[in-house]
């Protein structure tokens, strides 16, 4: 993925976890997931690159792709 696919997944994560419908729970490390994707590091345009993120946070970025397709 390009930085502006993961940056598009990022904003579609953060939507989908503070939805009050969703109930997500993120084991081992649950408070800087959650942290990182409400507020994921990026470059200085903005942009969010894949290695920029925790492992756990990328699995969820591929699970949204899976299901988009």
């Amino acid at each position: 993925m390009n930085k502006y696919q993961v940056t598009e997944r990022m904003k579609m994560l953060k939507k989908l976890i503070n939805s009050p419908d969703t109930n997500i729970h993120i084991n081992g490390g649950g408070a800087d997931i959650y942290e990182e994707i409400n507020n994921p590091p990026t470059d200085k345009d903005g942009f969010v690159h894949k290695y920029y993120l925790q492992e756990t946070t990328k699995g969820l970025i591929e699970v949204l792709i899976e299901k988009e397709r």
